[in-house]
């Protein structure tokens, strides 16, 4: 069985506003995952093939418990925002998993 490669799409204003109108989707990866692997699994879900995958890793912030007062790392996150052609649309929210 094959590991589930995108996690769950991004679904803030500006990354609504980028798939109007640059074609771009945002998705959670997981953080040992690469391009190659992202691409694969995008195809496979969706049946595109997408033009370009730019990957961002974001840094888990440092919080502080509020009743030990001791530092909690919180732990790293990995966003792939994915360039499909010009004039495809995906619907997000109508995603079927199986």
């Amino acid at each position: 069985m094959q590991q589930l490669i995108i996690l769950k799409p991004i679904i803030t204003e500006k990354s609504l506003a980028s798939q109007q109108t640059q074609d771009k989707y945002g998705f959670w990866v997981p953080t040992n995952t690469t391009k190659n692997q992202i691409k694969v699994s995008f195809k496979s879900v969706f049946g595109i093939n997408p033009l370009l995958i730019n990957t961002i890793t974001l840094k888990g912030k440092t919080k502080t418990n509020g009743r030990t007062r001791k530092p909690i790392q919180k732990s790293d996150r990995k966003k792939a925002v994915i360039t499909v052609p010009k004039g495809t649309k995906i619907e997000l929210l109508k995603l079927n998993t199986k």
